[in-house]
């Protein structure tokens, strides 16, 4: 049994046991985008200590759910198992739940736009068809553009031409995965879309609605 454990035979909390201490999945949503070097989790996660992400690592080594990787030269880098990965779905479930409280952004907070495009990812339909089309954010914080297909999503080079761009603040962006808020949030100024009207219409149509009661 685990040092820190909740001492059930349920798998809820066996996964707890495993995941649930603070920054844990937030370690798992960072390395979903590709092995990372420590020093690059470090940034990308502050407030995190460094000694909280050392014991996370290995906590997650310990699990089978990262792998410590040589690098060519010197220096290694961390990356998902096969089982780590399959932590995607838990962070998505988080995404989707927590979709209503993030559009208002709390004065402070932090924000970047590779954390957008990994939750974008979670309100996508699955049963999206079509040709790929591409997808630029591009928020004050920065930019992010991610090639979007029927067989999954990944980040592409920033510099590629996309075939619609979202303009916007962060929590404007994230309100933006709603396509019943789109036309408000362009209204009222907020949002800005940059693409060919069909390219628009086909970006719209791939995003699953909120639920009904949810801001």
């Amino acid at each position: 049994m685990p040092t820190r454990s909740y001492g059930q035979h349920c798998a809820v909390a066996k996964s707890l046991d495993v995941v649930g201490d603070r920054w844990t999945l937030l370690v798992v949503r960072d390395l979903l985008d590709g092995p990372r070097r420590y020093g690059d989790l470090l940034a990308a996660l502050a407030p995190i200590a460094t000694d909280v992400l050392a014991g996370r690592l290995r906590h997650l080594e310990a699990h089978g759910l990262v792998v410590k990787q040589a690098l060519p030269g010197s220096g290694s880098s961390y990356a998902l198992t096969a089982d780590g990965r399959a932590l995607e779905d838990v962070l998505h479930a988080h995404a989707r739940w927590g979709r209503r409280l993030v559009v208002h952004r709390d004065p402070g907070t932090v924000a970047r736009p590779e954390w957008l495009a990994r939750a974008l990812r979670a309100h996508l339909r699955a049963d999206r068809a079509g040709p790929p089309l591409t997808l630029r954010l591009d928020t004050p914080e920065g930019s992010v553009t991610l090639r979007i297909a029927p067989d999954g999503v990944e980040t592409v080079p920033d510099g590629m031409t996309a075939d619609v761009t979202l303009s916007g603040q962060s929590d404007t962006l994230y309100a933006a995965t709603d396509p019943d808020r789109v036309s408000d949030l362009v209204a009222s100024g907020r949002l800005r879309i940059d693409g060919a009207a069909d390219a628009v219409s086909r970006l719209r149509a791939l995003f699953v609605p909120a639920p009904a009661g949810l801001p």
